[in-house]
């Protein structure tokens, strides 16, 4: 007796759908430019906003800085530090800032470098022109590294660290988030 000769359907591959705490580069890239208009704008309650609970922004004080406890940083807070900064920043009585500076950043090369857990790491190289009336123009320019987690469906900046081209050159004195 003949076989019949059968053909098998080969089946089409299921795209797993991607969990929940997955990232897109896209996703990163428009997250860190909102960041950098909140900041342009002047909204550092709503850049707040971006942080963790937990988290912290860092400006170190020297080139591969590896640790902010045992060397002096030009920036070191945790949220409630920052809290009290923008609460100073903000307020009517502040004169040492007044009229307040303006900044305009310009961000580039952002790389996701490793996602896993919930947790993403990215770098991105920063140029940032602040302006003080009476003291010109400064110009600041370097490489940041964030961790970024998934909170509540979005992402949050668990840390910030901003490695300045030139962190180990005297600077006056740095008011305002980079």
């Amino acid at each position: 007796m003949a076989r019949k000769a059968t053909i098998k359907q080969k089946s089409k591959p299921v795209k797993a759908k991607a969990p929940a705490t997955a990232v897109s580069r896209g996703e990163v890239e428009d997250f860190i430019l909102a960041e950098a208009e909140l900041l342009d704008q002047g909204h550092f309650t709503d850049w707040l906003a971006l942080f963790t609970a937990d988290g912290v922004y860092w400006m170190p004080s020297e080139p591969g800085q590896a640790d902010p406890m045992n060397t002096a940083s030009i920036f070191y807070e945790d949220r409630d530090i920052l809290e009290i900064r923008i609460r100073r920043m903000s307020h009517p009585a502040n004169v040492a800032q007044s009229p307040f500076p303006r900044t305009s950043h310009v961000v580039g090369a952002i790389r996701i470098e490793a996602a896993k857990n919930g947790t993403v790491e990215v770098t991105a190289r920063q140029h940032v022109v602040e302006y003080r009336e009476g003291d010109g123009q400064r110009l600041f320019a370097g490489r940041c590294r964030y961790t970024l987690e998934r909170v509540r469906g979005r992402l949050k900046i668990k840390q910030k660290r901003f490695d300045l081209v030139n962190a180990d050159a005297p600077h006056t004195f740095i008011t305002v988030p980079m």
